[in-house]
């Protein structure tokens, strides 16, 4: 629902803190004191800018009503910092006339009154989930300019792959929503179907090295079609997962480049995946991998112990697998180092 709200309105929920500015639902950087200082002088002069987003959500309880900016944040950063003298405008007469220079409290009564009354254009999203809020802001910056690569490759490819890693996704939010796999400001980028489409090319190809290029090439190579039973074995390893190892994703290696792997592994133990670029290192599929969980819970939980340890008290045999944490993990020297030790923690052997 569309309506109009003063900066006096928007400044008073701030002040009783029924206004958040959501940092979680942001993809931009906290914008420069030069765009600021525009985006008041447009505020001064009555010009319009873009509506605002926000999330207003009623607690039955209470009664009330709070809001959460989705999209507009640095916007009302800046017009809070203006309000409080906290931001003035810059020296140049030849963008700012008459306000260059001037703060909010220089400004003569009858203007001040005309920035407090100006009119913001707020798209308000009635206790909308996360989902529906992720999906409002997709399609948002569908057409813009300002895209990631993934954002990009879901603008190109309609075919099979995409489908396949967009219904992935939202089968298996559990990972994004409990776990925080991939966390809520990541997803508006849609980082969760970046990881979705690795974790399917884990199961068609296996471990690769990885990076954009990577990614590319399964949306091309799989947009006709997708093997069968490939999408199947991706639901059995992450139902896995979140059926029999609840504690180790609460843990470091639920972080997405670890999770990447464990996932491999898992796939490995259960189907088998191709060797990829693992090549002679692949490990061999072992009948016993996952055959007992206890044993598989306490070896991973020495590996999530591992991630968090300074390296210099990491026990010697375990020294490769932290260095390879550490690093650029989308590169196969460390996937094949943290893929074949975590194959390895499945087996029934403490490590």
């Amino acid at each position: 629902m569309l309506d109009q709200f003063t900066i006096a309105d928007v400044l008073t929920w701030i002040d009783e803190e029924t206004l958040v500015l959501n940092t979680d639902f942001q993809r931009r950087s906290v914008w420069p004191q030069a765009a600021q200082a525009y985006l008041i002088d447009t505020v001064l002069r009555g010009l319009s800018m873009p509506k605002i987003y926000m999330r207003t959500m009623t607690d039955p309880k209470t009664r009330r009503s709070y809001r959460e900016v989705v999209d507009g944040q640095q916007r009302l950063l800046a017009i809070q910092a203006f309000a409080n003298d906290d931001l003035k405008l810059g020296p140049r007469k030849e963008t700012y006339g008459e306000f260059a220079k001037k703060s909010y409290s220089d400004l003569d009564e009858t203007t001040q009154q005309n920035f407090l009354s100006y009119q913001l254009s707020v798209e308000q999203l009635f206790n909308a989930s996360d989902e529906e809020v992720l999906d409002t802001f997709h399609r948002l910056n569908a057409y813009g300019l300002d895209v990631n690569p993934q954002e990009l490759r879901h603008g190109k490819w309609q075919g099979a792959f995409r489908t396949a890693v967009v219904e992935a996704s939202r089968r298996w939010s559990i990972l994004w929503d409990q776990y925080k796999v991939v966390g809520l400001r990541v997803r508006v980028r849609m980082g969760d179907d970046e990881l979705m489409a690795q974790m399917l090319g884990v199961v068609l190809e296996g471990v690769v090295d990885g990076g954009q290029p990577t990614i590319n090439g399964l949306y091309k190579r799989y947009d006709e079609s997708i093997p069968a039973g490939a999408v199947k074995k991706l639901d059995r390893a992450v139902k896995f997962a979140v059926s029999n190892l609840p504690d180790i994703l609460e843990t470091g290696l639920a972080g997405a480049p670890h999770f990447l792997m464990l996932f491999a592994a898992i796939v490995h133990a259960l189907n088998g995946i191709p060797s990829g670029d693992m090549k002679d290192t692949m490990p061999k599929r072992t009948k016993t991998a996952l055959k007992d969980l206890a044993a598989a819970r306490a070896n991973l939980g020495i590996l999530a112990d591992i991630l968090v340890m300074d390296a210099d008290e990491v026990p010697e045999r375990f020294k490769a697998f932290k260095f390879a944490s550490a690093g650029t993990t989308q590169r196969i020297k460390s996937r094949r180092e943290r893929f074949s030790i975590l194959y390895k923690a499945l087996s029934p052997r403490r490590l």
